[in-house]
Order: C-alpha cells, then structure tokens, then sequence
C-alpha cells in the first residue's frame, strides 16, 4: 500500500488541533463558575430588572437574588466610595433554592444619603479569605476598590471558555409567602460566567 505523506501531515494536524480543542473545552467547563444573579428594583411599586449602572432615588427598593449552578460560597459587598461593609456571606449548598437579601418579604431602602450605591455579587467554589481580610478588617473604600479591581480582571473569561449552555433553576426561592412577582422576576435572572468565580458588580447613582 502507497502512502500519500502530504495527505498524513494533513491528517495528523487536524488530529493534533481536534484534540488541542477539546482539552480546552474540557479545561474550560471545569474552571467556569455560572450563577444567575439580579437585582430587583421597586421605585413607587413599579418593579424592574437593575442594570450594572442604573439611577436610584431616595426611598428606592432593593432586594438581591442569587442562584449559582454549584454549591458555592457567596458573597454579598457594600460600599458608597466612602465606606465598605459586607453584607452577606453564605455557603449555598442547597442548589435547589434562590439566595434572596435581604428576604424574601423585605427590601434595602435607599436613604439618599450618599451619592452611590454599589453592590459586588461574588460566587466562588472555595472560600475567599482574601474578602474577608480586607472588608472586616477596616479597612479604607480605596483598599477594596483595589483588590475589586484585580479580581474582576481574574474572574473574566475568554470567547473560547464562554458557555452558551442555559442551566435551569430548580425549586423554589428560598423563604417563605413566594409572591408572583417574586417568581416571574426569578425566572427573569440572567446568567453570568467568570473563571474561577462569578463577580457581578452594580454601580447605582442615586439623585438628589
């Protein structure tokens, strides 16, 4: 039997780049984090999905939902650029619920005293000492921004590592009296993709 050599290199590279492809996919599935997270604005009794940069004013409320695609830790940071405080820390094992803040019956209240309102949702596999380190140990606005920062640029994937893929969410939200407002906006929940963790930041501007 003659062998045509330029017709196997041909083989062979396509060979070499088919496997080449399919071990990033595989190392892409297992490093990607997805959660579906939102937040809910009600101003005057008219509810609608926030946006990463949005204007709030006094007397806005706020009510926070999560729902990560694995058991994760999640964690919920506040800051107004002058101050910093977290939240929320959980470890969602239950992947059958949604994660609502505060309730599933009460709101965060704008009070119009700061210029912003900003909220960092982060959902991770591992614990991130790192967080908590900063945030609880007193430290300035300036400090978390810095560390925000390095974060966002660590959790961001690729083209190639994003995944289309929807996954559903299953069960109820975690709480009680589940209104139809609270079940049309849970199915709502887009869904967000980071490498390692999930990070979904909201910068609200609040008008005087």
């Amino acid at each position: 039997m003659k062998f045509n050599t330029k017709n196997l290199f041909i083989l062979s590279s396509v060979c070499f780049f088919y496997i080449l492809s399919n071990f990033s996919l595989v190392f892409s599935e297992d490093t990607l984090v997805r959660a579906k997270i939102g937040i809910q604005i009600n101003s005057d009794d008219r509810y609608s999905m926030a946006k990463s940069k949005d204007r709030l004013k006094s007397g806005d409320l706020l009510r926070i939902y999560v729902h990560p695609e694995k058991a994760s830790f999640i964690y919920v940071i506040y800051s107004d650029k002058k101050k910093v405080s977290l939240l929320n820390i959980v470890e969602q094992k239950n992947l059958t619920s949604t994660l609502v803040l505060p309730s599933v019956n009460e709101y965060y209240q704008v009070d119009g005293n700061s210029s912003f309102e900003i909220f960092t949702i982060i959902c991770s596999p591992t614990e991130l000492s790192q967080i908590d380190n900063v945030v609880n140990s007193g430290n300035s606005y300036t400090t978390w921004a810095s560390l925000e920062k390095k974060m966002i640029q660590k959790s961001k994937i690729t083209l190639m590592e994003k995944s289309a893929t929807p996954f559903a969410i299953a069960g109820n939200v975690r709480g009680i009296n589940k209104s139809n407002a609270n079940d049309s906006f849970e199915k709502k929940l887009h869904i967000f993709s980071g490498k390692s963790f999930v990070m979904k930041r909201y910068e609200f501007i609040v008008k005087k």
